[in-house]
């Protein structure tokens, strides 16, 4: 089977490559992810008493924290393109598990279920994000169907 070099990279007119733009979807996912997760976050702190200044701070830092994070791990993927994909795959599934083992530590559970909690998802998004991005890049083996 033969393989295609890879395409040049693009240019502006101007002779400077061309950067990533990011779309409209790239802004308004990880802002809607941050306010969420903020949310739960302060949520799960209250353990259902009254709504305090650190329940609040807890939700606008977590939230700002997840959001930056969530933008910034989606902008380098995109730069990345179809190269190292174990690479993002694991900073994505490390992100997952981390965010989710942190919540789980709000509930004051123990620091062991926190652990495998968080590496069950970690895992899990590993895995699901390996498989997304190794089936849409130019390592997957195309399928040639002829009848």
């Amino acid at each position: 089977m033969a393989h295609a070099a890879p395409a040049p990279a693009r240019s502006t007119s101007a002779g400077r490559p061309a950067t990533p733009s990011v779309t409209t979807l790239g802004k308004v996912l990880p802002v809607v992810a941050g306010a969420v997760y903020g949310f739960w976050a302060a949520n799960i702190q209250r353990f259902g008493q009254e709504v305090t200044g650190g329940n609040i701070a807890l939700g606008f830092v977590s939230g700002i924290v997840v959001a930056a994070l969530c933008f910034g791990i989606h902008q380098w993927c995109t730069r990345q393109g179809s190269r190292h994909i174990g690479v993002r795959a694991l900073v994505w599934g490390a992100f997952a598990g981390i965010a989710v083992g942190f919540l789980q530590s709000l509930a004051n559970s123990t620091v062991l279920w926190n652990i495998v909690l968080g590496a069950i998802v970690a895992g899990s998004t590993f895995v699901a994000v390996y498989y997304r991005y190794y089936s849409s890049s130019e390592y997957a083996p195309e399928h040639d169907v002829r009848t």
